[in-house]
């Protein structure tokens, strides 16, 4: 009896430990950069759109996969002679609304080295504006399109996600629409979000729910999250906190963090450290004023600095992230943090932060103590 009770313990113990290892890295970063092929792949097919080759995804644990499809910038413009919409991408321009009345002539102007063409034929501002409407109404759908084939078809090629986990496809907030006028410029910004849950990919693929159902789970959203003043308030202080003056390993070169806000999500913060500066090959660490090294006693003062910037950054974010009071229990914070350069150096380029809002609230009331707060921030490295 005592040996089965002792089998018996190992096996829950065996099982136990097997459902809590962590995510393979590998693995997962191998179903990601193919997922992001095939979302370039169908985005590839409005290239007036997309830039399609450079997708971005990233794995957050406890939340799921988010993949970013950064969009052009359009241009409307109304004036005295004419009117024009159109897309730019690198040095060329291509129409986007042609479906308006021509002049028999063309001109070529030279915008940023661009070549535009213009449909001469005068205007006035609500016309340009039913265009715009128009146009974006048609990105809107074929965005919404693509997105759904991505999710329907392909999105359970990755694996390792829990039932709770969900899958997001955002378009990046750089799409901007802009109306030009005599009087000055308006701007309004585009781009959606959509998501749904691995569970419910899992029930589409094996045939408990049919297409129309599946679609009628994904959950979109036109534009980014309005975000709330405290969370620009946290992206002040923590930009402050890692100025060369106050931070002792690596620093941010600017004061203003980027950041969006996802529904369901939480909010993701975009940064770049740095470590040093250079003159004629002679390295000077900015946090701690050392100076006159080569690159080899850079690269390792800095490489060594890693752990206590990985300490102090959760330390940071557990202390002041709690000031933020308008997200949902259930939210999170994340970072997307790129590392200062080392050549050949053991510390990873990049690491991604997470923390749930829970954490930080129950920290904040004294139910959860410092060092078991510490351990819920979680962070992988690349």
């Amino acid at each position: 009896m005592i040996n089965r009770v002792m089998m018996l313990c190992c096996f829950i113990a065996v099982t136990f430990l097997s459902s809590a290892q962590e995510i393979d890295v590998e693995r997962m970063t191998r179903d990601l950069k193919i997922a992001e092929d095939i979302l370039g792949t169908l985005s590839e097919q409005d290239s007036r759109v997309f830039y399609h080759d450079n997708i971005e995804s990233n794995y957050v644990p406890d939340y799921g996969v988010v993949f970013t499809i950064p969009m052009k910038p359009f241009v409307f413009k109304s004036t005295g002679s004419g009117r024009v919409a159109y897309s730019t991408s690198g040095s060329g321009v291509t129409i986007i609304d042609s479906r308006v009345r021509r002049d028999d002539r063309e001109r070529r102007d030279k915008e940023d080295g661009a070549s535009v063409t213009v449909d001469v034929v005068p205007d006035d501002e609500e016309d340009v504006n039913v265009d715009k409407s128009k146009i974006m109404e048609e990105m809107e759908a074929e965005t919404r399109e693509q997105i759904t084939t991505f999710l329907a078809d392909y999105a359970d090629l990755i694996g390792q996600l829990k039932p709770s986990d969900r899958i997001v496809v955002q378009t990046k907030n750089r799409n901007d629409v802009y109306i030009f006028k005599s009087s000055g410029s308006n701007k309004t910004s585009g781009g959606m979000s959509a998501q749904v849950l691995k569970s419910d990919i899992s029930a589409y693929k094996q045939g408990k729910i049919n297409r129309d159902s599946f679609i009628g789970k994904i959950e979109f959203s036109d534009g980014g999250e309005e975000v709330a003043k405290d969370v620009e308030l946290f992206a002040t202080i923590f930009s402050r906190l890692y100025e060369p003056d106050l931070s002792s390993t690596y620093y941010l070169s600017s004061r203003r963090i980027a950041y969006n806000r996802l529904k369901n999500m939480g909010v993701t913060f975009s940064l770049k450290f740095y470590s040093s500066t250079s003159d004629g090959g002679i390295h000077t660490i900015r946090t701690t004023g050392e100076t006159g090294l080569t690159q080899e006693e850079r690269d390792e003062k800095v490489n060594a600095m890693y752990p206590e910037f990985e300490k102090s950054f959760k330390e940071n974010l557990l202390d002041y992230g709690r000031t933020i009071r308008s997200l949902d229990s259930d939210e999170m914070l994340i970072f997307k943090v790129r590392l200062t350069e080392c050549r050949g150096c053991e510390m990873p380029k990049e690491i991604k932060v997470s923390v749930k809002m829970k954490t930080l609230e129950d920290f904040d009331k004294g139910s959860l103590s410092r060092s078991k707060a510490l351990d819920q921030i979680k962070i992988t490295k690349s």
